[in-house]
């Protein structure tokens, strides 16, 4: 687990290095979409790491549960902040909404690179 929260912070390290100039340019005005977007898709990616590797060693029907139980509850999740957030006035639509699908694909890229290194070293229980 330490090193995937080496990788996110190193990943996040090079977000923040290639954003800063376009942020300090042109971006001053979406810091809140920005810090939104950013922290929704950082708690999805933690989370579903977190289900992945706890769930791993179980049984394939409950391994599936937490995978695609804790999927569903957590794009609900996101969905239901990133509605409450537009129709609040919080977040500007179209900012929020481009930078929450670019920093989603980043983590998800991160989780999932996380776990095929993770995952190999980890028994799989075979029913036969």
């Amino acid at each position: 687990m330490f090193e995937f929260f080496k990788k996110i912070f190193f990943i996040n390290m090079i977000m923040i290095i290639v954003g800063i100039f376009p942020f300090l340019s042109w971006g001053k005005g979406y810091w809140v979409e920005i810090l939104c977007a950013f922290s929704i898709s950082l708690i999805n990616a933690i989370v579903g790491y977190y289900l992945v590797l706890n769930s791993i060693n179980k049984p394939n029907a409950e391994f599936y549960k937490f995978v695609y139980g804790g999927m569903l509850v957590r794009m609900a999740v996101v969905f239901g902040f990133s509605i409450f957030m537009i129709l609040n006035g919080f977040v500007l639509k179209t900012p929020y909404m481009l930078f929450l699908i670019s920093f989603y694909v980043i983590h998800q890229w991160t989780e999932i690179s996380g776990w095929l290194k993770d995952l190999p070293g980890r028994k799989v229980q075979l029913n036969s």
